[in-house]
C-alpha cells in the first residue's frame, strides 16, 4: 500500500526521458558491456518488471505494480534483508534504445541510471549503463564505493538477464521452427523406466514441443516445459508438495496434473501427451 505522500510522488513523475536532466546530476561513471543478444530481447527486457525478484533474488525481494504503458513501469520495490523499500520507475524512450532507471523515494533517493544500447549486429548489443546521484560525494572515497558497488551490482544483473534473454531467443527460435515440421509422431521414446532418475526432471524433445517427465506420487507424470506467459523454463522449476511448479523468470505457478495456472494471470499450460509404460521403456502417445 502507498501513503498518501508516496501517492503524490509517483502522480508528479513524469512518463518521458528528459535528457537535459543529467545537466544537474553529478556523473559517477559507467558500466560498458556487450551482450550476445538481439535488440527486441533487450528492449522487452526493459518492460519487464516482473522477473525482477525472480530472476534477481539478490537484488530485489519484491514488486509491486503501481503502473505501466509503453512509456515503461513503476513500482515499489522491497529491498533484501527487510523492511527496506524504494519507489523506482523506469523510462523508457523505444525509438532511441535509451531508458532511465530513478529511485525516487526510499534507499537511494535520487540515484538514477541511464542506460543507451547500441546495436553491433543482428544478436549482439552493447549497453552503456551511466550513473548519476544529485550531489557529488563528500570525497573521492564515498564515490568510489558508491560507483564500485553499483557498477558490480549492474555486472550481476546483466549476468542474470543474459539468461532470460537467451533463454527467450532460443524458445522462438524452436517454436518457429517447429511450425515447418510435420505433426505428431506415432509415439516417442522417453526412456528406459529402469535409467531415469526418479527424483530428477526429465527434459524431452518433441515436434509438439518439449515436455517434462517426472515422478510424483508414485508415478510417472508429463507437463509442458515452456511457461505460456514468455515462455519461460519449466524444466527448471522444482515440484513443491503439492504437485505445483512456479516459473522461474516471472513466478507464474501451474499444477502440473491438470496443467492449470494457479491465480489466474496467464494461460493454461499446453497439453501434454499422455504417457505410457510399455516393455519397461516410457513412450509419449
Amino acid at each position: 500500500m502507498l501513503t498518501e505522500t508516496e501517492k503524490d510522488l509517483c502522480a508528479s513523475r513524469p512518463n518521458s526521458v528528459s535528457y537535459d536532466r543529467v545537466a544537474d546530476l553529478h556523473f559517477l561513471g559507467n558500466y560498458v558491456r556487450r551482450l550476445p543478444v538481439n535488440m527486441a530481447r533487450m528492449m522487452e527486457n526493459a518492460h519487464d518488471w516482473e522477473h525482477l525478484p525472480f530472476v534477481h533474488a539478490s537484488s530485489f525481494a519484491s514488486i509491486d505494480l503501481i503502473g505501466k504503458g509503453p512509456w515503461g513501469w513503476r513500482a515499489k520495490i522491497g529491498l533484501p534483508g527487510g523492511g527496506d523499500y524504494q519507489l523506482l520507475d523506469l523510462i523508457i524512450d523505444e525509438t532511441r534504445h535509451y531508458w532511465v532507471s530513478t529511485v525516487f523515494s526510499g534507499m537511494g533517493t535520487g540515484t538514477e541510471i541511464h542506460t543507451q544500447a547500441t546495436e553491433l549486429s543482428g544478436d549482439e548489443i552493447e549497453v552503456d549503463v551511466r550513473f548519476y546521484v544529485p550531489e557529488a560525494p563528500a570525497d573521492k572515497t564515498v564515490a568510489d564505493f558508491v560507483l564500485k558497488y553499483l557498477t558490480d551490482q549492474y555486472r550481476v544483473l546483466y549476468d542474470e538477464d543474459l539468461g532470460l534473454m537467451s533463454g527467450r531467443q532460443s524458445a522462438l527460435d524452436d517454436r518457429i521452427a517447429r511450425r515447418d515440421e510435420p505433426p505428431g509422431l506415432a509415439s516417442v521414446l522417453v526412456g528406459d523406466v529402469s535409467e531415469l532418475d526418479p527424483l530428477g526432471t526429465h527434459l524431452v524433445e518433441t515436434q509438439a514441443g518439449r515436455f517434462c517427465v517426472r515422478r510424483w506420487r508414485d508415478e510417472w507424470i508429463v507437463h509442458s516445459a515452456i511457461c505460456p506467459h514468455m515462455l519461460g523454463p519449466l524444466n527448471e522449476a522444482k515440484l513443491d508438495e503439492r504437485g505445483n511448479i512456479t516459473c522461474p523468470w516471472h513466478g507464474y505457478r501451474f499444477d502440473v496434473a491438470t496443467g492449470q495456472n494457479i491465480g489466474g494471470k496467464c494461460n493454461d499450460l499446453a497439453q501434454a501427451p499422455r504417457l505410457i509404460e510399455r516393455n519397461g521403456k516410457l513412450y509419449f502417445v
